[in-house]
């Protein structure tokens, strides 16, 4: 029994970390709209790439720590 509830934690905790990632990444897009930022990836723009995956990464921390 212990462990349907910990993999149901754990399935919980993944859909609300997936929608806080697509949440904040659309807000953040909202907020640059001077920015596109997948014609950026696809131009190979590197900067842009390690600036979403910095972005990424803190959401990541914010939102692991959220949902403990």
């Amino acid at each position: 029994m212990d462990l349907i509830n910990y993999l149901v934690s754990i399935l919980i905790s993944l859909v609300v970390g997936l929608v806080g990632f697509v949440a904040a990444y659309k807000i953040f897009d909202r907020l640059t709209p001077g920015v596109n930022f997948a014609d950026q990836l696809k131009a190979d723009n590197r900067s842009v790439a390690i600036f979403l995956a910095g972005l990424f990464v803190g959401l990541g921390i914010l939102l692991g720590n959220a949902v403990k």
